[in-house]
C-alpha cells in the first residue's frame, strides 16, 4: 500500500520517550523519599539511603521511558558523517 509522501525534518525537540524518562526521575525519587520515610525507624546509614534512592529512581526512570511508545511523527535520520538525530514526521 503507498504512504504519502513526507517531510522529515531535523529538531533537537524531546522525543516522548525522553519526557517520559524525566518524568519517571522526579516521580521516582519521590518515591523513593516515602520509601526512606517509613524507614525511618530503621538506622539505615546514608550510604544505603542514598543508594535505595537511586536504585528506585533508575529503575522507574527506565520503566518509563521504555513502556512510552514513540511519537508517530518522530523519526531518527542518519547523518552523512553516520551519526543519528532526532526528525519529526510531517505528511505533504
Amino acid at each position: 500500500m503507498p504512504t504519502d509522501p513526507a517531510v522529515v525534518t531535523p529538531t533537537a525537540a524531546p522525543t516522548n520517550k525522553s519526557v517520559a524518562a524525566t518524568g519517571g526521575s522526579a516521580f521516582g525519587a519521590a518515591v523513593a523519599t516515602i520509601i526512606l520515610y517509613f524507614l525511618r525507624d530503621y538506622e539505615l546509614p546514608e550510604d544505603v539511603k542514598t543508594a535505595i534512592i537511586t536504585i528506585i529512581t533508575a529503575v522507574v526512570t527506565a520503566a518509563a521511558a521504555y513502556f512510552t511508545p514513540p511519537g508517530t511523527n518522530e523519526a531518527v535520520l542518519v547523518t552523512s558523517e553516520g551519526g543519528m538525530k532526532m526528525a519529526r514526521v510531517t505528511p505533504q
